[in-house]
């Protein structure tokens, strides 16, 4: 199968989707007053191809080697801060990354969501899901990012709502960094509240149950620790899976000393 038909395939499988849960909730068209999150599935590339492919189809890439960055546009190195506002960017964080593109009338990302990746569109007016969903299903396609496994299942949120939905009931979590992790885009939303990122992670704070430690799982990520605290750099994807673990009572950003 080639990728014009695979993400044609895909394409019409998922329209399917969408649209059979019935006429009057069917979802056909983005609306300029809401951003989108669908969930994607597991990218079909490791990131050193996906880099590649997309250096040749004129994006900017941003590469994280811990806190350090190097940024490159038309293959030439330049600093990180000057591409990372291009509406074509990659940045890869170790084995995580994010895409960054435009369409007619939209702009989408790709970035990690615990367990695989996940799609934001985007829409500057109102347009059908048919039409952008080819557009970017096709580029994902031509960029070794799409999969075999999307189903696209969609939430809607809109952009004029300052708080957004509150976090799950059954996670312990400050409600800044739900609103990250659901963000329509974490790099806006993070200078808007003061949140401190490097490249795909966000620093924050475990708080951790009496007698408890922390799940060895994230001990890659921790930065310092106390009596009862845990301070890391996570992954933003991560940070509900943090909250869910065993020993965690709560998950916060960090303090910050007030200035007189």
């Amino acid at each position: 199968m080639t990728r014009r038909t695979h993400a044609a395939f895909l394409l019409a499988a998922l329209l399917m989707s969408l649209l059979s849960v019935g006429a009057a909730h069917a979802t056909t068209s983005f609306l300029q007053t809401h951003y989108y999150l669908l969930s994607l599935g597991p990218i079909a590339s490791d990131a050193e191809s996906i880099q590649q492919a997309v250096q040749s189809s004129g994006y900017s890439v941003i590469l994280y080697d811990g806190d350090t960055a190097q940024g490159y546009r038309g293959g030439d190195p330049i600093a990180p801060e000057a591409v990372s506002t291009d509406a074509q960017l990659l940045i890869v964080d170790r084995e995580r990354i994010l895409l960054r593109g435009v369409g007619d009338g939209f702009a989408f990302t790709v970035r990690p969501s615990d367990p695989a990746y996940e799609l934001v569109i985007d829409p500057l007016r109102d347009l059908a899901v048919s039409d952008v969903l080819g557009a970017v299903l096709g580029e994902l396609q031509s960029l070794g990012v799409l999969g075999h496994e999307a189903n696209l299942n969609i939430d809607s949120f809109r952009k004029d709502d300052p708080k957004g939905p509150p976090p799950p009931a059954d996670v312990a979590i400050e409600s800044t960094l739900y609103s990250l992790l659901i963000a329509r885009d974490w790099f806006d939303y993070a200078a808007s509240v003061g949140l401190t990122l490097s490249g795909l992670r966000v620093e924050v704070v475990a708080e951790i149950d009496a007698g408890a430690s922390l799940d060895a799982a994230f001990t890659p990520y921790v930065i310092e620790e106390a009596e009862g605290l845990v301070k890391l750099s996570l992954p933003i994807d991560r940070l509900l899976a943090l909250a869910r673990s065993g020993g965690v009572s709560y998950v916060r950003t960090p303090y910050r000393p007030s200035v007189p």
